[in-house]
């Protein structure tokens, strides 16, 4: 896929890795539509945007809730109609987690990590046929993952561990379609600036266990490569 003249959909696209992701796609020339929960964070990575002479928009909505999941696709299919998501938003209760966490609150990291990708993935699809301009006739989609959902070790977040195991199985059975190339990156823990923080936090032994981040550069490279050239169903680990 030639990304040059596309449009791509961002989720989680305020910050961290969705706004490195947004600018690298950016300076491929593609057009971004970033959704994000923070008004403010999804202008200013908007703005960064433009900063590569591409058109950028912003789109405030909570993507854990089914209305703003459709509104941001009605959103993208008024621009003309997406080539690319990204499904990136995700993240984990940061009180307490399953089983101590209420069905509720457990019930929401599912929702995002999980059910979100694939409605959102539903509504790309569907839309693939109306998109108008000069695009390529194969949509692209990148599901991220997490290492989270491999292996067979406890995790701290069970719904979140099955939330993106489930996003990998979800990858790999949409492989066979035509329409769109569905694919995903398994990164392992990314060296952003919180967790830096984090992992310096560690002992000696903890940081051993851990292993080293995983750069974002990296991450990012992935996403753009498998937009370009990837496999229908690939899904690539990035594990340091």
């Amino acid at each position: 896929m030639e990304l040059r003249y596309t449009l791509a959909v961002v989720t989680g696209g305020g910050g961290g890795l969705g706004r490195e992701l947004a600018v690298a796609l950016s300076r491929r020339g593609a057009s971004v539509l970033v959704a994000d929960r923070d008004p403010e964070a999804g202008a200013q990575t908007a703005e960064l945007v433009r900063a590569a002479r591409v058109k950028a928009w912003s789109f405030q909505g909570d993507l854990a809730d089914e209305v703003d999941v459709r509104l941001l696709a009605a959103r993208a299919r008024d621009l003309g109609g997406a080539d690319v998501l990204v499904n990136n938003a995700g993240s984990w209760s940061e009180r307490e987690q399953y089983p101590d966490a209420g069905a509720a609150e457990w019930g929401r990291t599912l929702d995002l990590d999980l059910r979100t990708p694939m409605l959102l993935t539903q509504l790309f699809l569907q839309t693939l046929p109306e998109r108008r301009g000069p695009r390529r006739p194969v949509g692209a989609v990148v599901n991220v993952a997490s290492s989270a959902a491999l292996g067979s070790d406890p995790y701290g977040s069970p719904e979140y561990a099955a939330a993106k195991a489930g996003l990998i199985r979800f990858t790999t059975a949409m492989g066979g379609r035509e329409d769109a190339r569905v694919m995903a990156v398994v990164p392992g823990w990314i060296g952003l600036p919180r967790a830096q923080e984090q992992w310096a936090g560690l002992t000696p032994g903890e940081q051993e266990r851990q292993g080293p981040l995983v750069a974002t550069e990296t991450v990012t490279r992935a996403v753009v490569e498998l937009l370009e050239k990837g496999r229908a169903g690939e899904v690539r680990e990035l594990l340091a």
